[in-house]
């Protein structure tokens, strides 16, 4: 049963992107009786949960019954609209109370390789990749061989996805070995078992093209030393290691980027060298009084739960801006921050209880037959199962209790 808002306010939220962020925010706001215009620059919304997550992992009527259900709470989506070309943030300011910018990271960062902005035909960034897949087109129907360059979750999906599509030869380069690779260790090997083939410790350094058309990449050896910032040894090249792979479509997957270009300078948001917005952690208010943030735009590239719960906060933040209340962190979001902060579970801690029953896993379609189809891989559980581990889920026993 839906929610009802106890009353209907007079108050107008605008709201930039039908992604996770964008549509949490639209419920909860609806839910407490706010008139809400979500403006969404695709036919059909998900952002780039729909963009860039195949159906396989993610099917799209899933997507769009949870929409109709904001929808259906008096939400307008007004799709095909890209702010800064069918309508202006000014314009957008004007007609709204509030505004919540919440669109995701759509853009693909560089290689910094030579050749890469020649504009050669079957050079195509990773998440342009996935948007025309995911719109049910082949990004370049002629090209049969595939390298895609990367280690993340994007660079999965676009290796797995081109089987899909026909391609024959498919190829991920990453630059350090699987064990470095920040990919979902459950995505790596569902690739694995769909037979995409694997080359660690090297790197592009020159794409090779005839006649405008790529047509192989060279590539580098690298060994690692030392940890960077991130952790991970750094990889370095083997000089006069070079070789070359012949391929016909490149595909770089390496990071997303943000693109704040529909922003105008008049709206003077303050942003990070990243691109990324800038809020104020306790209220989500951007450098512009009654604008909101959340989600990649604030982050950067993360996971859809934490975009939806940036959100789900972010309309808790504008309802207290809209009534006049102090802007400011809930007390169960300050308990919830202190316990993040000091680390109160500890997987080697032996706190003298037999442990439950073993996680069940989902049945998967076998890989010769999944590879070949956007159909989603995994059944689910059949009723029974499904309640025996909400079950398990549910009869934890571990409490943590606090004296303030």
């Amino acid at each position: 049963k839906l929610p009802k808002a106890t009353e209907k306010k007079d108050k107008k939220v605008g709201i930039i992107g039908a992604g996770p962020s964008g549509v949490t925010c639209a419920y909860y706001l609806a839910e407490k009786g706010y008139q809400v215009t979500t403006f969404e620059r695709f036919g059909e919304p998900g952002g780039m949960s729909a963009m860039g997550i195949p159906d396989y992992r993610l099917p799209r009527p899933i997507l769009r019954r949870e929409v109709e259900i904001v929808q259906s709470m008096g939400v307008e989506i007004r799709y095909n609209t890209m702010v800064g070309r069918d309508i202006t943030m000014k314009e957008i300011k004007d007609e709204f109370d509030a505004i919540f910018i919440a669109v995701g990271a759509q853009g693909s960062s560089s290689m910094r390789v030579e050749g890469e902005d020649a504009g050669y035909k079957g050079f195509i960034p990773g998440v342009k990749y996935l948007m025309d897949i995911n719109q049910g087109r082949d990004p370049y129907p002629e090209g049969k061989k595939v390298v895609v360059v990367g280690g993340g979750n994007v660079a999965i999906d676009c290796v797995r996805c081109s089987f899909r599509i026909g391609k024959e030869d498919v190829n991920l380069v990453y630059r350090r070995t699987k064990k470095e690779m920040p990919a979902d260790d459950v995505e790596i090997k569902d690739a694995e078992e769909e037979e995409v083939k694997f080359h660690f410790l090297c790197n592009p350094t020159r794409i090779i093209a005839e006649d405008g058309k790529v047509v192989g990449v060279e590539l580098i050896r690298m060994e690692l030393g030392e940890p960077d910032e991130s952790g991970r040894r750094r990889p370095i090249p083997v000089e006069g290691s070079e070789f070359v792979i012949d391929t016909d479509i490149l595909v770089p997957a390496i990071g997303q980027a943000i693109d704040l270009s529909f922003i105008d300078a008049d709206t003077q948001l303050e942003v990070t060298r990243k691109n990324t917005i800038i809020i104020d952690p306790e209220t989500m208010m951007t450098s512009v009084e009654g604008i909101f943030s959340a989600g990649d735009c604030v982050t950067g590239p993360g996971a859809l739960v934490e975009a939806a719960g940036g959100g789900r906060t972010a309309a808790f933040r504008i309802h207290q801006y809209l009534s006049g209340e102090e802007v400011k962190r809930t007390d169960e979001e300050l308990m919830e921050d202190f316990f993040s902060a000091i680390g109160v579970y500890d997987a080697k801690e032996d706190i003298g209880i037999i442990d439950g029953r073993e996680r069940k896993h989902l049945k998967m379609l076998p890989p010769e037959v999944r590879k070949y189809s956007f159909d989603e891989v995994e059944a689910g559980f059949p009723i029974n199962e499904a309640i025996e581990e909400a079950d398990r889920c549910l009869r934890c026993y571990r409490i943590g209790l606090v004296a303030i």
